[in-house]
């Protein structure tokens, strides 16, 4: 069993940082959008049977009698089936699953909920939702969503009756042998499936039939049972499965999963870092030297205590800041023989842009698109000086660093403005610190990291080691906030 959502959370991150993070989506992960679970599924052809509620016998059994007894033509039955699974709908949930970097998808689900999602958020896929869509091969994917009991685009092949059970095996070999690889070479993440669901044990008995080496933990999120009785009943089964690798967290209601969802993403995301800024002057903090001193360290040092875990760093080569950044990431990443494009990755602006002093909004509104599109990138940013000359040449705090915050806080980003480096940083560091919870959550230790680098005269080396603190605190610490 696991402990807690923490620890959950933390061991999905660390798939998705190794690229073997999948996910298994059931019924339940979507049914507040479809309308629809097994037993109101197959509830009209329960009672079309004359059968009560109190005759035990599975769902899959129901759909196979109905089948019989009416002598309905099979795919008109599944037409009809399908009918109710139509939507354009996803909701947030959704949307976070799509923006991770999951290996493959995986549902049991007819639905198209999370296609939706992945159009959404623009991630190239490759559906496979029948046995023959194995042989064609899209190369340009970036994941693969296997319907694993079919979909509505080919309601002929989804799996439904008890002779489509049984048979599973021999009709859809294709999917047996993925979901084998899948779950002996990546962490699946089952979501949406309660502990008596027919579903999960058929993926178990594909477990079964593999040898008895120990592959990759696999999870699994379960609403807790009612009844104490089936508590009992649900605890032996969790227990059981482990056996399998597979490791349970008991939530008490549905709406839990998109909390730990959006917390995983959130975790995921903060070891992409924007660094935000611009400067044409330095003196609120020191001379121009250690100015760009402390900002090429600060690119240096991200890289060099990374240690291969997957940092990134968005940057949109603010002027007087953005060089000095990316010439510290230069040299760590030639020092350590590591490729600079896996820890950079620039947004710049043009030329142009920058000369004027007060922006047309015509130019305005083409880079606020822009800026969002770089925000989306990371998961925490960091605010540094934040100045610009005005039309006469006067020093003033710059807008765009402002702009940059509002998306961020707007798309719920970490954000740090350090304060000690003066300007807009300061004048926003005053602002987050004003009410800390509102912009970043409740996390006391960060805020006393952040209070910090808001006093003056602080060294290059307090400034970078705090700034590093946070964001092993956000990324891989999070009891520690």
């Amino acid at each position: 069993m696991i402990e807690s959502k923490q620890v959950l959370i933390n061991e999905y991150v660390k798939a998705l940082r190794s690229n073997t993070a999948s996910v298994f989506v059931g019924a339940g992960f979507s049914c507040d959008l479809v309308h629809f679970d097994w037993n109101k599924l197959i509830e009209p052809f329960r009672k079309k049977l004359g059968l009560t509620k109190r005759t035990i016998i599975d769902n899959p059994t129901i759909a196979q009698y109905y089948l019989n007894e009416s002598k309905t033509e099979v795919t008109a039955f599944k037409q009809e089936v399908s009918q109710a699974f139509h939507t354009d709908k996803f909701q947030y949930k959704h949307k976070l699953l799509a923006k991770m970097p999951i290996r493959n998808y995986w549902t049991t689900n007819y639905d198209p909920i999370i296609e939706n999602a992945l159009k959404f958020v623009k991630k190239k896929f490759e559906k496979k939702n029948s046995n023959s869509e194995f042989a064609k091969i899209e190369t340009e994917r970036q994941t693969l969503v296997f319907k694993v009991h079919g979909d509505i685009d080919a309601p002929e092949h989804i799996v439904l009756t008890q002779d489509d059970y049984d048979g599973y095996e021999s009709t859809h070999p294709n999917f047996y042998t993925a979901l084998e690889n899948e779950l002996a070479l990546n962490n699946m993440l089952f979501i949406g499936y309660s502990f008596n669901d027919p579903d999960i044990k058929n993926i178990l008995k594909k477990l079964k039939a593999k040898n008895n080496s120990i592959g990759p933990n696999h999870f699994f999120i379960v609403k807790r049972a009612t009844k104490r009785a089936a508590q009992k009943e649900q605890l032996l089964f969790l227990q059981d499965i482990e056996k399998y690798g597979i490791f349970s967290l008991i939530i008490d209601e549905y709406n839990e999963i998109e909390e730990i969802l959006e917390a995983i993403y959130k975790q995921y995301m903060s070891y992409k870092i924007l660094i935000s800024g611009s400067a044409h002057d330095y003196s609120e903090y020191g001379t121009e030297e250690e100015a760009k001193e402390l900002i090429y360290d600060l690119g240096y040092n991200l890289v060099q205590k990374d240690q291969g875990y997957g940092l990134k760093v968005i940057n949109g080569n603010g002027f007087g800041v953005g060089p000095s950044l990316y010439e510290g990431i230069a040299e760590a990443t030639a020092l350590n023989d590591l490729d600079m494009a896996d820890y950079l990755k620039l947004y710049p602006f043009p030329k142009k842009y920058y000369s004027l002093y007060e922006k047309p909004d015509f130019m305005e509104k083409i880079y606020i698109p822009y800026r969002e599109k770089m925000i989306e990138q990371c998961g925490a940013v960091f605010f540094l000086f934040g100045n610009k000359k005005d039309k006469n040449g006067k020093i003033i705090n710059a807008d765009g660093v402002k702009k940059e915050f509002d998306i961020a806080v707007n798309k719920k980003k970490y954000v740090f403005p350090v304060g000690t480096t003066g300007y807009k940083a300061k004048e926003l560091a005053e602002l987050v610190l004003s009410d800390f919870e509102k912009y970043n959550g409740n996390m006391p230790n960060i805020k006393k990291k952040l209070e910090k680098l808001n006093t003056p005269k602080l060294s290059k080396e307090e400034i970078i080691d705090i700034i590093l603190s946070i964001i092993d605190i956000l990324s891989f610490r999070p009891e520690s906030k």
